[in-house]
């Protein structure tokens, strides 16, 4: 026996409403649809669960036995839908964000994260440090950015890609003073080099590496400190350069870039809560 939910639904509301027309009228249907998907319901029970009159409905004893059986589990079901349709459009709650440690640390990305608890101060955001792809949906993490190169786990996400961020080589000037002036790209190999492992495939295997980490502030502190030649995003060098903690070398040379990749489960089910930081994103990052 297969009884539709919904004939069901429009059953409890019959009674609830004390008629086929006012249920009819309440919920914006036709009163000729409920009137026959209630007769539908009544020949899959095979019996009679209302008596119908012509302004009022009368419940039979099998009426009476199915309504008091269905109606509060129905009611239920319905508040529950209710509640989650609520929820995937508030402004509010927990919203779990993966991202790797070279974003957490650029000023860019903490402004973005301010700016976001600014406009929407009921979201608890859940900043994740996660260097690899995870599923996000097993994991209950609503997006994850990645770098370039790290193979996404389901391939059935939503995948955008970030601004593409240049890079620049940088020293210090005490560092760039003790040493020969740097002409040429080959000429690296006598420098000790620091590294994000998201642009450390790309440089040649000749060249000396001193430091490879995930921790870009990490990185530009050994430069500045005079620990050798660092290859960073241009994005967060710039105050460095400006107030000449740092110099740029080789500056016409064609560098690495790091690509983030904006990750997330669905288009379709997206919470607005989400949706916000997406825009924001989109807004910050100038999604392509």
């Amino acid at each position: 026996m297969n009884i539709s939910l919904d004939d069901l639904h429009l059953f409890v509301l019959t009674v609830q409403h004390g008629g086929i027309s006012a249920a009819a009228k309440q919920h914006s249907l036709q009163r000729s649809k409920v009137s026959r998907r209630l007769q539908e319901l009544e020949k899959t029970l095979g019996c009679q669960l209302l008596i119908r009159t012509t302004r009022q409905i009368e419940l039979t004893e099998n009426g009476r036995l199915l309504y008091q059986q269905v109606s509060q589990p129905l009611t239920e079901v319905t508040q529950a839908a209710k509640l989650l349709s609520n929820q995937q459009k508030s402004l509010q709650g927990v919203l779990r964000v993966a991202v790797p440690a070279a974003l957490i640390t650029s000023n860019m990305f903490s402004l973005l994260i301010d700016k976001y608890l600014g406009q929407f101060p009921d979201v608890l955001l859940e900043v994740l440090h996660c260097q690899e792809s995870v599923d996000l949906k097993r994991e209950n993490i609503d997006i994850q950015i990645l770098p370039d190169g790290v193979k996404v786990q389901n391939e059935d996400y939503v995948q955008q890609t970030l601004l593409r961020f240049p890079s620049s080589l940088v020293a210090s000037k005490e560092y760039l003073q003790s040493h020969q002036p740097i002409t040429e790209l080959s000429e690296l190999v006598a420098h000790p080099l620091m590294v994000s492992r998201y642009n450390q495939a790309s440089l040649p295997d000749t060249l000396t590496l001193r430091l490879c980490s995930d921790d870009l502030r990490l990185i530009q502190h050994m430069a500045t400190t005079g620990k050798g030649i660092a290859l960073l995003p241009s994005i967060l060098l710039k105050d460095a350069l400006k107030s000449g903690e740092l110099t740029a070398i080789l500056v016409n040379e064609k560098l690495p870039e790091i690509k983030l990749t904006l990750i997330y489960p669905s288009k379709q089910f997206l919470p607005e809560k989400t949706r916000a930081l997406i825009t924001l994103l989109r807004d910050t990052f100038k999604l392509t």
